[in-house]
């Protein structure tokens, strides 16, 4: 019950983000995966700077130290959306999905050897468990194109920098607080893919207008702005600064099972007994971490 709230913040960001795999499809579909980003993150800053005019104790950044903030937004979204959007354009997605699933598995490692902070030799158990679901699932869901070296590299690197951005942000939650945190992140994600999509898009600017009249697209760039970037990071910042990691990062592995059932009652996608037991098997891995408690050890 200690951690009731935070892992409850968890459960919800990761919620949201199970349904923004359909939304960054849907919006894709329209448009690049770098100009979704953009407006992705356009939004999301404005909408924060927004809230923090407004809120009492308005966040304050000056006079102090931003260079564990940059490094927080550099690790996400700078360089792990790089990595993860065009390492699935250089491999097949099944390949991405299970690289990107070891995520948590990751976090927890770094997590173990610069916080000190180390899960149970049962939580280990169940969290490979889950994960391997989470594997069995992707790989049942196949791929289509060839698998370089450059989109092995490139899912490498998102591992890394995704699994860097839960412990740095776990890391400085007592120097900056998780709307700090996450203002920062927005703003240099909308800097970057704001140049990087008008670099893009330069022989035919019109092409950064044009999708927004595309009802899909509108939808799903303020479901991933308002949703997936500033209530998902609100949300996941706290939740990291509040919790034992290992909850944390077990509820992480909802998102592939609200993909999953977002592609079959929205998409029409098929759904196998195999499928079934795949999912079983992330849920009873995110029960038996939950049921566990955490076992600190120097």
């Amino acid at each position: 019950m200690k951690h009731a709230k935070p892992l409850a913040a968890a459960a919800g960001v990761f919620t949201i983000w199970g349904f923004s795999f359909l939304a960054s499809k849907v919006g894709q579909a329209a448009s690049s995966p770098l100009v979704v980003l953009m407006y992705r993150f356009d939004i999301a800053t404005l909408v924060m700077l927004a809230m923090g005019f407004f809120m009492k104790s308005r966040p304050k950044l000056t006079g102090r130290s931003l260079r564990p903030l940059i490094l927080l937004g550099l690790c996400e979204p700078v360089i792990y959306f790089i990595g993860e959007q065009y390492g699935l354009k250089y491999t097949n997605s099944a390949f991405s999905g299970v690289m990107i699933a070891v995520i948590p598995i990751v976090t927890l490692m770094m997590t173990a050897a610069f916080l000190k902070e180390r899960p149970t030799r049962v939580q280990w158990l169940f969290s490979l468990l889950s994960n391997a679901g989470v594997v069995w699932i992707t790989v049942m869901a196949g791929g289509e194109g060839q698998v370089r070296p450059l989109g092995v590299a490139l899912l490498a690197l998102a591992v890394v920098t995704g699994s860097a951005y839960s412990v740095i942000s776990r890391g400085i939650s007592a120097e900056f607080s998780a709307f700090e945190r996450s203002l920062v992140m927005q703003f240099m994600g909308a800097v970057f893919f704001t140049l990087l999509a008008v670099w893009e898009n330069r022989a035919d600017p019109g092409r950064l207008v044009a999708p927004l009249s595309d009802g899909g697209f509108v939808f799903a760039v303020l479901y991933l702005s308002l949703g997936a970037s500033v209530a998902g990071y609100l949300l996941f910042n706290y939740a990291v600064s509040s919790a034992p990691m290992v909850h944390v990062m077990s509820l992480g592995n909802l998102t592939t099972v609200l993909s999953v059932v977002a592609g079959v009652t929205i998409l029409g996608e098929p759904f196998s007994p195999a499928a079934a037991v795949a999912l079983a098997v992330i849920l009873v891995g995110i029960w038996g971490v939950q049921r566990r408690g955490l076992t600190a050890r120097s």
